[in-house]
């Protein structure tokens, strides 16, 4: 065989590797282009309307994951709420909402996410909101890599100052130290509301022999005061509000940090736009790589997006998904 058919032969696999992407990219942005079309030619009562006869639908075809996914809409509340015996209908009239009106702002972040992976991502997600098909999220259902540290887009360094926003128990961190290893950090900042959480989060510091880990009992807001717990409850979804029984400082991660952050990641239960207020000078200073939760609301998946570009242009977006197969949360925005 010669050598110029032996090269041509080498070539194939890229080239068919070329191929397959080049056709998931293209159901994918058709995939997306459909869903535009279909949200476009109908008005928000239309598309209200459809969200709840899917949701009908839903019940009718497998009622226990639907009432497994309901309940845990109705228990969380960051949805809306979902009662049709009640004529309750705000979980479906806040997805309408968003599909509707913020249109625009899908398709912007669509043209902004740099990899098919992110795009498929949103893209079933968007649907899951307007069909509730289950299969949607079965499709992006992953565990390839930990929460917060998908290894093909976060790299780390000795030098990384990484913010925890959202301490809970130390798990974060915890697995920090697993994936990228326990001395591969300058410094770890963790910011928890809840007091008894505090305590386990030191305990795990102790656990796995962590160094230069601080923990700090704030919150993480777009400005410097206070707010208050509704109890001292060790729970993953506890939130600040303007009353409650204890009182806890909140902070701007650019006062209450001196100097360099390399990597924030935040999960604090829809807080997270208020929170990213707060880091604006160091994103500008020193374009920190961020780990952002973006399941809490119907917004958040493009507008956390919108305020970092505003910022810095200059980051890359991605979207990945760390929740169960049957309905969608536990899905991050990376910014690097």
């Amino acid at each position: 065989m010669s050598d110029k058919a032996d090269s041509k032969e080498n070539q194939s696999p890229n080239k068919l590797k070329k191929t397959l992407v080049s056709t998931l990219a293209n159901q994918i942005d058709n995939d997306f282009e459909r869903l535009l079309v279909f949200i476009k030619e109908r008005d928000l009562n239309q598309i209200t309307e459809a969200v709840k006869q899917n949701l009908r639908h839903f019940a009718a075809t497998n009622y226990q994951t639907y009432k497994g996914s309901i309940d845990y809409f109705n228990k969380y509340k960051l949805w809306g709420s979902y009662y049709p015996e009640n004529e309750d209908y705000e979980l479906a009239e806040n997805r309408a909402d968003a599909l509707v009106n913020h249109r625009e702002d899908f398709e912007w972040i669509y043209k902004k996410l740099k990899d098919n992976r992110s795009k498929r991502i949103m893209v079933n997600i968007l649907y899951y909101w307007l069909m509730s098909d289950t299969k949607r999220i079965e499709q992006i259902s992953d565990r390839t890599f930990e929460q917060y540290f998908d290894l093909d887009i976060v790299k780390c360094s000795k030098k990384e100052v990484f913010v925890d926003i959202g301490g809970y128990i130390g798990d974060t961190i915890v697995s920090y130290s697993r994936v990228y290893g326990k001395d591969c950090y300058k410094k770890i900042y963790s910011y928890e509301i809840v007091p008894s959480g505090m305590e386990y989060i030191e305990k795990n510091i102790k656990l796995f022999g962590l160094n230069n880990v601080e923990v700090r009992q704030k919150g993480a807001s777009s400005k410097n005061g206070s707010m208050y717990l509704a109890s001292d409850d060790l729970s993953s979804v506890s939130q600040l509000s303007e009353n409650g029984i204890l009182e806890v400082p909140t902070v701007k991660i650019d006062d209450d940090i001196e100097g360099e952050v390399t990597f924030i990641k935040m999960d604090i239960e829809g807080g997270e736009e208020d929170a990213l207020l707060g880091c604006l000078e160091k994103i500008r200073q020193y374009h920190p790589k961020l780990a952002l939760s973006i399941y809490h609301n119907h917004k958040d998946i493009w507008k956390l997006a919108r305020i970092i570009d505003e910022v810095d242009s200059s980051y890359k977006f991605y979207i990945r998904y760390y929740g169960s197969a049957t309905l969608p949360a536990e899905y991050v925005l990376y910014a690097i």
